[in-house]
């Protein structure tokens, strides 16, 4: 990258980086956050709750609506009822009472389409082989229905069913072309006089009218009666009213959803179910329509209500989206708000922060003016500007310590390759020596210290080797090891034991050190000729010996104290 754009780059991870953002990001984020999963889990249960609540009165008002079409079912089947009671209690009726009486029961119920009174067979009069006066249509036209054809045959369910079984029932629907060209359903009761079957009293629905007064009362919402065996009796879609049947409208929409709610329909349950995208109208529907269904309980129709469920709870989420669009506009405000209150935060911690970069690039007469809070980026000014007061004087101290270190360092060097020096250095120190081989390695722990070794011959057959540490560590453990070394040298040279060697040591070192240093040292003769050593330890830690098999032991184990301490050793 290029210097400019390397600047940019470290510009842009400044600002993402920066207080203010960290400050805007550790408010905005949690607060996002948990708004958001608070007010979704929130307005998920309200939703919930409502969608629930509004499908529970959907289905009470369909009970309702049943309960109000069975109620007027009931009292159409009661005025058939009572005529058939009234004519059987009567030992003669003339016609045009008769005529009168259906007259009445016709104009009883706007959903009326006419009623009749069929006789059996010269159960009227004996000159009369059938007689069925019938009073239909809003004109209250009269006609004898024997006229058009004969009733007790088997194709005229409403007569033939009851008549044979004495039973009274609501037919099946069926488009009447004999008195009129209408869609009718006949309630039919037997008509009794002295317990003999005297004829049928029958009074018929409307189907037209009763899909008209259904659809004001649901607001022309989509619904549908269904016959006991699956007919549509009234239909949404008028076209399919008498021509279709439940089942054939579950197969025809292939939705395996509306054949299971189509089959408990038939099974006369009262419930909800939810469909998926199915065909509404001859158009696919997208998203799930409700389907509620409850039986009319004197006919054993079924009374069914289909709702688009995105019509129904658009409202609801309306509001839902008024409450989201509320949580925006407040985060938004506080987002301002943290943003203005963060810039005035962050001020002074910019200017802060150019008086860092002025000192890191080597500006230490940097101050920062004008601080006008005692918060704490006050205080942190103020201590900044002490600091760096106190840092102009502790690079003068270090600059002179450095100086007087440097001198020190120089000392210690000098030190260094003096000790050095005292010990050997040159391997093999006796290459004409073939019975024996020296190695030797120090490393000091401090620049000077106090171990040390050597070894010389204090004659043509004595090998004299030297293992030792001097007490404390740096020049004065030097020049004790320099005395030491120098004793043992000139000690050895008179041709005494080891023990004389440290026992004089010990004295001579005691009276030069005053008893402030002591030596620990092991201190052996070898005997070229017989390979044999004689050795005094004066409290030095036991050498090792390595074996020729490869083992390893501790040998010489102290035979006196500690060198230069103690007097009489």
């Amino acid at each position: 990258l290029s210097p400019r754009a390397k600047a940019g780059r470290r510009a842009v991870i400044k600002i993402a980086f920066s207080i203010r953002w960290k400050l805007i990001l550790s408010i905005i984020l949690p607060l996002i956050l948990i708004a958001s999963v608070v007010m979704g889990i929130t307005l998920q249960r309200i939703y919930d709750s409502s969608v629930s609540s509004l499908q529970q009165q959907l289905l009470n008002e369909v009970r309702l609506l049943a309960r109000s079409i069975d109620f007027e079912l009931i009292s159409m089947a009661r005025v058939a009822e009572d005529t058939a009671a009234f004519v059987g209690i009567q030992p003669s009726v003339e016609q045009d009472e008769l005529y009168n009486l259906l007259h009445e029961n016709a104009a009883s119920n706007p959903l009326v389409y006419g009623a009749a009174l069929a006789f059996e067979p010269f159960a009227f009069n004996t000159e009369t082989r059938l007689f069925a006066p019938y009073v239909f249509d809003s004109d209250f036209k009269t006609i004898d229905i024997s006229s058009v054809g004969d009733y007790t045959k088997s194709d005229a369910p409403w007569y033939a069913q009851v008549s044979s079984t004495g039973h009274a029932q609501w037919s099946e629907p069926y488009f009447d072309t004999g008195a009129g060209s209408m869609p009718i359903t006949t309630y039919s009761t037997p008509l009794m006089r002295d317990a003999k079957l005297l004829g049928v009293a029958t009074i018929d629905l409307r189907l037209d009218a009763l899909s008209r007064e259904i659809a004001a009362q649901l607001n022309n919402s989509r619904f549908m009666i269904i016959s006991p065996k699956g007919r549509f009796i009234s239909h949404y879609l008028p076209g399919l009213t008498l021509n279709s049947t439940l089942q054939g409208r579950a197969a025809q929409l292939e939705n395996p959803q509306y054949q299971a709610a189509a089959d408990d329909m038939l099974r006369g349950n009262t419930a909800l179910q939810v469909l998926g995208s199915t065909s509404m109208d001859g158009e696919l529907i997208q998203g799930n329509t409700w389907i509620l269904y409850t039986p009319i309980p004197s006919t054993g129709w079924m009374l069914a209500t289909l709702h688009s469920e995105s019509e129904l709870t658009r409202p609801l989420r309306e509001q839902l989206s008024i409450a989201l669009a509320g949580l925006s506009l407040t985060i938004g405000l506080i987002f301002i708000l943290v943003w203005w209150t963060s810039s005035r935060l962050s001020r002074p911690i910019k200017i802060l922060e150019a008086a860092v970069s002025d000192v890191a690039r080597g500006k230490l007469d940097t101050h920062i003016e004008n601080i006008r809070s005692l918060d704490e980026l006050g205080r942190l000014s103020i201590g900044f500007n002490r600091m760096l007061k106190n840092l102009k004087k502790q690079i003068e101290l270090q600059s002179q310590q450095a100086a007087t270190q440097k001198m020190l360092d120089r000392e210690w060097q000098m030190a260094r390759e003096t000790q050095r020096s005292l010990l050997p250095t040159t391997f093999p120190p006796f290459p004409e020596r073939k019975e024996f081989d020296l190695h030797a390695v120090n490393q000091a722990a401090h620049h000077v210290a106090g171990d040390y070794f050597d070894f010389f011959l204090a004659n043509s057959k004595t090998l004299i080797f030297v293992i030792a540490d001097v007490s404390g560590k740096g020049m004065s453990a030097a020049l004790v090891m320099a005395v030491t070394r120098t004793i043992v040298r000139s000690l050895a040279q008179t041709g005494k034991s080891p023990a004389d060697i440290l026992r004089e040591t010990n004295e001579q070192l005691r009276e030069s050190q005053k008893g402030v240093a002591f030596v620990t040292l092991f201190l052996g003769a070898y005997n070229i000729s017989s390979g044999k050593i004689i050795y005094a330890n004066g409290g030095h830690t036991p050498p090792l010996v390595l074996a020729r098999n490869g083992t390893v032991a501790s040998v010489g184990e102290a035979t006196g104290t500690i060198v230069g301490m103690l007097e009489n050793q």
